[in-house]
């Protein structure tokens, strides 16, 4: 066996131990996002840009979580799970798609670079961050009766939806989304400062 099909082969599948790891920090992202988005719901301009305040935490927690568990399938595993989570709660099948098509994508590009590639790693959280902000506001725009329907029985107040819609248009979602995938780059760039020696141990480079 080479050295390439060693990197992505038995040595990068998922121990006990790697699944506890993972678990501990995929709650721990989900947690931060969501404080994130709720903090942000205070105005319709600060939600609208509650994924990208989200990606420069969220990206410290995602990128050690790379560094901790640079394993095969884990983006995806955790990217499934945080999908699950947040239909069962009642953000709707749209976040939900958003975060695992996303994953699909950050686990696709972490195996080009044997899950050992920094700017790999990074653009695949930042796409998968950006994925989020088009599964959360995207359909604010093409399914606003849905979005109404499912934020009304969340307690989302009417006027509050009014100016939603107001403000959301097809341009601000494409905004939202490039600041959203450049605030991830940021955030990868200040896990990478503050958690350098973990990388390093783990090969990250």
């Amino acid at each position: 066996m080479n050295d390439q099909a060693k990197s992505v082969g038995t040595s990068d599948k998922m121990k006990a131990k790697d699944f506890i790891t993972l678990g501990i920090f995929t709650v721990l992202f989900f947690a931060v996002v969501m404080v994130c988005i709720f903090a942000s719901a205070a105005t319709v301009v600060t939600f609208a840009f509650g994924s990208a305040i989200a990606a420069l935490p969220g990206g410290i927690i995602y990128m050690l979580m790379r560094a901790k568990v640079p394993k095969a399938w884990s983006i995806l595993l955790s990217g499934v799970v945080i999908g699950l989570i947040e239909f069962l709660i009642g953000a709707g099948w749209a976040v939900a798609v958003g975060f695992i098509a996303g994953a699909i994508i950050a686990e696709l590009l972490a195996r080009i670079g044997h899950y050992k590639s920094f700017w790999l790693n990074t653009i695949g959280y930042s796409v998968y961050m950006m994925f989020f902000a088009l599964g959360t506001y995207l359909p604010m725009v093409i399914m606003s009766g849905y979005v109404d329907d499912m934020s009304t029985s969340n307690g989302v107040s009417a006027e509050y939806l009014t100016e939603l819609h107001s403000f959301m248009n097809g341009t601000m979602v494409a905004i939202i989304a490039i600041v959203t995938f450049v605030a991830g780059i940021i955030g990868a760039l200040i896990a990478k400062g503050v958690f350098k020696k973990h990388f390093q141990k783990a090969g990250i480079v």
